[in-house]
């Protein structure tokens, strides 16, 4: 059996969008699932008319569509169909009685993953991401090509393969869920579905290799400004991490796109824990409390990632000494350094123009260009 269905997407004013959990059903496939309210299309139907159809028959209120959604195809075990979203708003005044569902939540976007849809619905999912991310969006480059997934092995995977098919600087990918995550050195990133914001994000500066090293700092700075303006006392730490109350929120892995000719371009590849760590990295790292909504730290990132991106292209690090001074956080502090073998210790004196470390130790201020602060082990 086939059906052709319209989903209504209805968004509030708040955007959040009305979600309903369906009771018994003699499809196993979809009982007691979410889905977004809708039914089948009649014969001579759009898929238009027949959201506000159902909507009107099944919750008692009237909508406008205003956008059409993705169409998915989808088979499940017992039946196929075809899904037509349709964005919608409420009319004025009006409100849904729940008739034929048990449940019923209004959701922002970036929480839908929180609830268990069925399997058609989830396509709608990400567009809805999508669609929100750019409302918030305020950028001219930076996050204007996205692409949300569900999963993948690694977002700097993903879009290091479009890089080479010719992506445009500001293509960006976010995924819910990475399987085989990493950060420097080797070491995998582990983060819960849901509990973070993992995403990579395409620069293309026309810049000589020593200056574009240096990248990852501008991203760290761009984060840490973005967190801080959220009210969180979040540090940048050198080279490519960023703090709060000295336990790593946030990692950042830059990974070139080369060619004979030099460097192509930059993936920066960020995990945010915006929720709860697993517990055995919970002596060294830390997530934001009250999960708040991660598309709008993206779209707040992206804005404070283009405009130190643009100074930083101009005149490097140079240009963000002001920040780079104030929001070292490891600045003024005593330290342990690891240049690859063996360990420095001394007194972090800021970071040099050229991504430099520097340290003074008993021998004077040394400059060291690769390493790692050591501090959880």
């Amino acid at each position: 059996m086939h059906v052709n269905v319209s989903a209504a997407m209805i968004v509030n004013s708040a955007g959040e969008i009305f979600c309903v959990l369906r009771g018994r059903s003699r499809f196993a496939s979809t009982a007691y699932k979410w889905e977004f309210p809708g039914g089948k299309i009649e014969l001579g139907e759009t898929p238009a008319q027949a959201a506000v159809r159902e909507i009107r028959e099944e919750l008692g209120c009237r909508i406008i569509p205003i956008a059409d959604g993705p169409v998915v195809d989808h088979s499940y075990p017992e039946f196929s169909i075809t899904l037509h979203g349709i964005l919608c708003t409420l009319e004025r005044g009006e409100t849904p009685v729940l008739r034929e569902h048990i449940r019923a939540q209004w959701i922002r976007a970036d929480a839908l993953w929180q609830l268990d849809f069925a399997a058609a619905d989830r396509p709608l999912l990400l567009w809805l991401k999508e669609r929100t991310f750019g409302a918030l969006l305020k950028t001219r480059i930076f996050g204007r090509t996205p692409y949300f997934l569900d999963s993948c092995a690694s977002t700097n995977d993903e879009l290091l393969r479009l890089a080479e098919t010719g992506a445009p600087e500001g293509t960006l990918i976010v995924s819910e869920q990475q399987t085989a995550g990493r950060g420097r050195l080797g070491r995998s990133w582990l983060s819960e579905p849901g509990q973070g914001l993992l995403f990579s994000l395409l620069a293309r500066p026309a810049l000589p290799a020593e200056v574009a090293a240096t990248l990852p700092l501008v991203a760290g700075l761009a984060i840490t400004q973005t967190l801080r303006g959220m009210g969180f006392e979040a540090g940048l730490k050198w080279p490519n991490d960023v703090l709060i109350e000295d336990r790593k929120v946030c990692g950042i892995l830059c990974e070139a796109q080369t060619s004979s000719r030099g460097i192509e371009g930059i993936v920066i590849g960020v995990g945010l824990n915006t929720g709860a760590v697993p517990e055995t990295v919970a002596h060294r790292a830390i997530g934001l409390p009250s999960m708040p909504d991660r598309l709008n730290i993206l779209a707040t990132f992206c804005e404070a990632f283009e405009a130190l991106y643009t100074r930083w292209s101009t005149s490097g690090l140079a240009a963000l000494r002001e920040e780079l001074n104030r929001l070292d956080c490891k600045r003024g502090r005593p330290i342990t350094v690891r240049p690859g073998s063996g360990e420095r210790q001394g007194i972090a004196r800021g970071i040099r123009d050229d991504g430099a470390l520097l340290l003074e130790t008993e021998r004077g201020v040394e400059a060291l260009i690769c390493g790692e602060i050591a501090q959880w082990d």
